[in-house]
């Protein structure tokens, strides 16, 4: 039994280390083929000409020009408290839901190359019935009656690039770059019966974003796709009114190069 594990380790070894010697001869070869002799001119200088090492990137299409595709991504998410309580946050009650529906459709006009454009609806919810806040034994307040009801619409004007990984037809990348817009509403209330104070808002966006993402193909017309934003640059103005009788308004233009979790889709795509 000894002799024989003896035996199979001396082989695997072997193996290993042909291997490497491969590995060296390809190399060799290849850094070979990428040198070029070196030309004497008439006044006897000798010049080297540099040539970009083969890296065996393989290119090829991955989702082909006259394509159509259209997809679309949801989410959802709710919460509720009943008297919670975390650090100084006390007898905490209420609840909220958020929900986003963004569907899209595209057209390959080349090779991996596709415009379309996307529409997205988002609705949220927040509302606190009450919220004790403990900072010590003397400041602490109260919070109650109070919600915000939020819903904005968008649209926005896409151009996505696909990237095959090695020689796979099945998984692949594309880069979104979009350029949206869009506007919604709002509301806030605190207070109930003759203590009511509410605030109505208008919501308007603008801006150009940044999306990469993953591609995974289950067959032969629909795949799940996975993004994410990352670069952003947008313009966002909110103007408000209290009560019928105060106004004020917020704007806000912001650059970013950065994870946002926020804008994490998961969704699925048809290709016809």
């Amino acid at each position: 039994m000894k002799n024989c594990i003896f035996v199979l380790l001396l082989c695997f070894v072997s193996a290993i280390c042909q291997g490497k010697e491969e590995l060296r001869r390809k190399k060799w070869e290849v850094e070979k083929k990428t040198e070029l002799p070196a030309e004497a001119p008439q006044g006897g200088a000798v010049k080297k000409t540099k040539v970009r090492m083969e890296r065996g990137i393989v290119k090829r299409t991955f989702v082909p020009k006259g394509q159509w595709f259209f997809g679309g991504t949801c989410s959802y998410g709710e919460m509720s408290q009943n008297n919670y309580k975390f650090l100084v946050l006390k007898n905490w009650t209420g609840e909220g839901y958020q929900l986003a529906v963004k569907p899209f459709f595209g057209y390959m006009v080349k090779n991996d190359v596709g415009v379309g454009a996307t529409l997205s609806y988002e609705r949220s919810l927040f509302k606190i019935d009450n919220l004790d806040l403990n900072l010590n034994n003397d400041l602490s307040f109260s919070i109650s009656d109070y919600y915000i009801l939020e819903h904005i619409y968008s649209a926005a004007a896409f151009v996505r690039v696909f990237m095959n990984i090695e020689e796979s037809k099945r998984f692949g990348l594309f880069n979104d770059i979009k350029f949206l817009f869009g506007g919604g509403q709002g509301k806030y209330i605190n207070g109930k019966g003759d203590v009511l104070e509410g605030t109505y808002q208008t919501i308007s966006k603008v801006g150009l974003v940044y999306s990469p993402g993953v591609a995974v193909f289950i067959n032969d017309y629909s795949a799940v796709e996975v993004s994410i934003g990352m670069l952003g640059l947008q313009r966002k103005q909110i103007k408000q009114e209290t009560n019928h009788v105060h106004t004020g308004s917020f704007k806000t233009t912001s650059a970013n190069f950065k994870i946002d979790l926020f804008s994490i889709g998961l969704g699925v795509a048809f290709y016809l």
